[in-house]
């Protein structure tokens, strides 16, 4: 999550790419770190309020810039749903 009003402010367009690219370096780092504990991993961007809502009042004002979710993988066919008669 970044504030962007001040950054926007001081570097115009060019800061909003410049935490775009700090967002995926340290995503890509995330990415390494997850699969060398034999973990999951995607990264999404998107524009989501309720993000900011969650992690609020720390998130207040921010904008979400990069979510990354990591886990242990689920094999297909391993869903606790699979074995259940409908």
């Amino acid at each position: 999550m970044a504030d962007l009003k001040p950054i926007l402010r001081r570097y115009g367009n060019r800061g909003y790419r410049a935490v775009q690219l700090e967002a995926g370096i340290l995503g890509g780092k995330m990415y390494l770190a997850a699969y060398a504990q034999k973990l999951g991993a995607t990264g999404l961007t998107f524009y989501d309020d309720e993000v900011t809502d969650f992690f609020s009042p720390h998130a207040a004002g921010k904008s979400s810039i990069f979510l990354m979710a990591i886990g242990k993988s689920r094999r297909q066919g391993d869903s606790p749903m699979a074995n259940e008669k409908v």
